[in-house]
């Protein structure tokens, strides 16, 4: 995702605004088993793969085969901020 806003650059004296393209980052709240692991900063897209391999990262699982579900978290005020992971013990 990305997001125009207006740029101000000065060089040499010289003041020109334009349009410039930034990236959108966007916080998105982990959850292991009904409780919050991490919030992370992201650019949407990809969440899920993006929470399972920060617990594979963090050693928390050696792969997806440890995980029964990983989806965005129904209910929560804001679900497209937060995924739900289900560890089988």
């Amino acid at each position: 995702m990305t997001d125009r806003r207006k740029v101000i650059r000065s060089a040499e004296g010289v003041v020109v605004t334009r349009p410039d393209t930034l990236a959108v980052e966007e916080p998105l709240e982990i959850r292991v088993n009904g409780y919050s692991l991490a919030v992370t900063m992201r650019t949407p897209g990809d969440d899920v793969d993006l929470a399972l391999g920060f617990l594979v990262t963090e050693g928390l699982i050696a792969d997806v085969t440890e995980v029964s579900t990983a989806r965005f978290c129904a209910g929560a005020g804001d679900i497209e901020h937060v995924v739900a992971v289900a560890v089988v013990a």
